[in-house]
């Protein structure tokens, strides 16, 4: 634990003031202290609060901006775009990881530890309806938050769907921005939750004792038409992540349905 809090300390005086200055508006909003519709306190009261220059906040803003959190209307200043309340409402769902933590304040990072192409046979022919011979993306990846490592991924992506998945840049889009680019917009994801114990190779990719506790989440994610597009499966450190249901109940208290499932980064 001693580790990860040297370790985002030590991002957080490496980071530019303006990244840090966009982290905290962002979280802000987050809280809801800037709801939704409503507009950000001016360049000038901004660069006030934080000590700094118009300049540096306007780069923290544009920044916000590019990533669809802000939205600037011409002559009345700086909104909280409608998108980050979409976002958010999905939990993460919809959003991926990169944009889910952002949402929530954090920087998150992405590097990429192999990419590959495999034949689906007859298992992963049956989850993506394509035949066993047609080919599979397979991406691994690992997300870091802060600068410190929290999840291992690797994704399955059915080429059938994606014939040109394999030339998009996934360091500069994440998955689910890429799926909504090659016109797969993801409507929702099925996930499942189990237990594990890190073994040697995953233990050192996240800075952590072998046999440490790990959360593992398997997830179908689907488009908009119904297409299971995405099979991934990742581990996260248990002392750095959590999970949160929101069930939803009739008056009879039947159950309706899970209206979200949330993977976050926890801090302690």
């Amino acid at each position: 634990m001693a580790e990860v809090v040297a370790a985002g300390a030590a991002f957080q005086k490496s980071t530019p003031l303006y990244l840090r200055v966009r982290k905290d508006i962002a979280s802000r909003i987050g809280s809801g202290e800037f709801p939704v519709g409503t507009a950000l306190p001016s360049e000038n009261e901004l660069a006030r609060q934080y000590g700094t220059t118009r300049l540096t906040v306007r780069a923290a803003l544009d920044d916000m901006v590019e990533r669809g959190l802000v939205r600037r209307i011409q002559g009345k200043g700086a909104y909280v775009s409608g998108e980050l309340g979409d976002m958010a409402g999905q939990g993460g769902l919809a959003s991926g990881f990169r944009e889910s933590m952002r949402l929530r304040g954090f920087e998150p990072s992405v590097r990429i530890l192999a990419k590959s192409k495999r034949v689906a046979g007859e298992y992963y022919a049956t989850i993506f309806d394509i035949e066993p011979e047609d080919l599979l993306y397979s991406v691994r990846r690992l997300n870091s938050v802060d600068g410190v490592p929290t999840t291992i991924e690797t994704a399955l992506i059915p080429m059938p769907l994606f014939p040109s998945i394999d030339t998009a840049d996934i360091t500069a889009f994440s998955l689910y921005e890429t799926y909504r680019m090659l016109g797969h917009p993801v409507r929702e994801a099925h996930q499942k939750l189990g237990l594990a114990q890190l073994d040697a190779h995953d233990a050192r990719l996240l800075h952590v004792e072998v046999d440490t506790p790990a959360l593992v989440l398997e997830c179908l994610t689907v488009d908009q038409d119904g297409l299971v597009i995405e099979y991934a499966r990742s581990i996260s450190c248990g002392a750095r992540s959590g999970f949160t249901f929101h069930l939803e109940y009739l008056r009879s208290r039947q159950l309706v349905s899970i209206n979200s499932i949330l993977y976050s980064c926890k801090w302690f």
